[in-house]
């Protein structure tokens, strides 16, 4: 589960959040008003490729469908003409933190150039009056040794890399991973992240299960918060509880191994 951060502690998440983070804090706080994003492993620098050419669009097309809807959490809500398809195929570089760091963007993106990423689709889901965001996200990569080694690479990120920093769209991003013990195991890893960008600081619980050729991810963000209760909530029994959800779809739609 999360624990609570000490007081004042600046925290970190991941770069595709940047733009909610700006967002909510134009907003006074809270980034319930922000428009669609990518999910977590989608750059917010514009790496992520656009054209059909540059992924499976046929893939990407069966993934949308096993993604999490608005039955899956009451209250939440989508459109599915925001989700957003597309790899991400260019590096984004960090300015501290080493090889480690480095190593755990590539892994959060599903960079396309080092993991063969054929196809990803994310979607955010909002609920009226609540900060939290939902984002759901599925990638098919060309083997099952691809995922497995960007889940591996992801896990030892998330281990090694104490700290980091890169700079997007002229925005300098501050993250810092921190495992979620219960969430991670063989194929899978969980993790917290807080991102400070623009002043304003966000908190994202995720989780990342490999099946088969695909990934499942799901994450939720919202305010910086030291509620024990809040943070049990977001990186343990709602996350964990969404996460099986598409999971389950995803080994449905493979079938038996």
């Amino acid at each position: 589960m999360l624990t609570a951060m000490p007081s004042g502690t600046k925290g970190v998440s991941i770069a595709v959040l940047a733009t909610v983070v700006l967002t909510a804090a134009a907003c006074g706080g809270s980034a319930k008003k922000a428009a669609p994003a990518p999910s977590p492993m989608s750059s917010a620098s514009g790496s992520v490729a656009s054209s059909p050419a540059a992924a499976d669009t046929a893939a990407a097309s069966r993934l949308s469908k096993l993604l999490l809807t608005d039955a899956d959490d009451a209250g939440y809500t989508y459109d599915a003409s925001q989700d957003g398809t597309g790899v991400t195929s260019t590096q984004d570089v960090v300015t501290t933190g080493g090889s480690v760091c480095q190593s755990f963007v590539d892994a959060q993106e599903a960079l396309s150039t080092k993991y063969g990423t054929t196809a990803e689709v994310d979607r955010r889901l909002t609920k009226p009056n609540d900060a939290h965001t939902i984002q759901s996200s599925a990638m098919a990569f060309p083997s099952a040794d691809k995922a497995a080694a960007m889940i591996a690479d992801l896990t030892a990120g998330v281990k090694g890399c104490k700290s980091l920093s890169l700079t997007q769209g002229g925005t300098t991003l501050s993250m810092q991973p921190s495992a979620i013990p219960e969430l991670t195991k063989a194929g899978q890893v969980g993790y917290i992240d807080y991102l400070t960008a623009g002043g304003s600081t966000e908190l994202m619980a995720a989780d990342l299960v490999q099946v088969g050729t695909t990934v499942s991810v799901v994450a939720i963000d919202g305010p910086l918060t030291n509620d024990p209760a809040a943070l049990q909530q977001m990186g343990g029994t709602q996350l964990a509880h969404l996460s099986d959800v598409q999971v389950g779809r995803l080994k449905s739609a493979q079938g038996p191994s």
